[in-house]
C-alpha cells in the first residue's frame, strides 16, 4: 500500500515576495538555481511557456537524473507557485505536488520548498535505506541557497 510522505525546507532571502515570486514563476530562470542541474552534466532541459504562470512546462532529461517534468498548476502571486511533478520510471510514472510558499517578513522574504507524494515499496526502500528525505532536503537547501544567492546579488 502507498505510504504518503511529505518534505520542506525554507530560507529567508532579502528581497521583496513580489521579487521572489515573479523570478520563481519563470521556468525560463529556473536553471540559474535549481540545484538538480548541476548533478548531472549531461541533462537537457526544454522550457514551454507562452508567460510565465499556469500551463508552464519546465522538462529534463539525464543520465544520473533521470527524466521528469513540472508543470505550474496554479499560482497566487505573491505568496504560492503549485507545481505537479511527474518522473519517468521505465515501467512506471510517480507524481509528486510541490509548492514554493513565498512569505514577505520583517527579516526578509521566507521561502519554504515543499514536496508531498505518495511512495510504494521501492519508494519507501530509498527513504529509509538510500536515504532519500534526507538528499532531497539537502538538494532544496541548495537551491534555495542559490536562490537567495541570486536574488540578494540583484540588489
Amino acid at each position: 500500500m502507498p505510504e504518503k510522505y511529505s518534505l520542506q525546507t525554507s530560507i529567508v532571502i532579502d528581497a521583496p515576495a513580489k521579487k521572489v515570486f515573479d523570478l520563481m514563476l519563470d521556468l525560463n530562470q529556473f536553471d540559474d538555481w535549481n540545484p538538480f542541474r548541476t548533478m548531472d552534466p549531461s541533462v537537457t532541459t526544454k522550457v514551454t511557456q507562452a508567460k510565465p504562470g499556469p500551463g508552464s512546462l519546465y522538462e529534463y532529461q539525464g543520465d544520473r537524473i533521470g527524466r521528469g517534468q513540472q508543470l505550474v498548476v496554479s499560482a497566487q502571486k505573491p505568496n504560492l507557485i503549485v507545481s505537479e511533478m511527474s518522473f519517468f520510471g521505465k515501467k512506471k510514472t510517480n507524481t509528486a505536488n510541490i509548492e514554493f510558499r513565498i512569505h514577505e517578513e520583517t527579516a526578509g522574504t521566507l521561502v519554504t520548498w515543499y514536496m508531498e507524494g505518495e511512495r510504494g515499496l521501492g519508494g519507501k526502500f530509498m527513504g529509509v535505506v538510500l536515504g532519500f528525505d534526507k538528499m532531497m532536503g539537502k538538494s532544496f537547501a541548495t537551491g534555495l541557497a542559490a536562490l537567495k544567492s541570486l536574488m540578494e546579488s540583484e540588489k
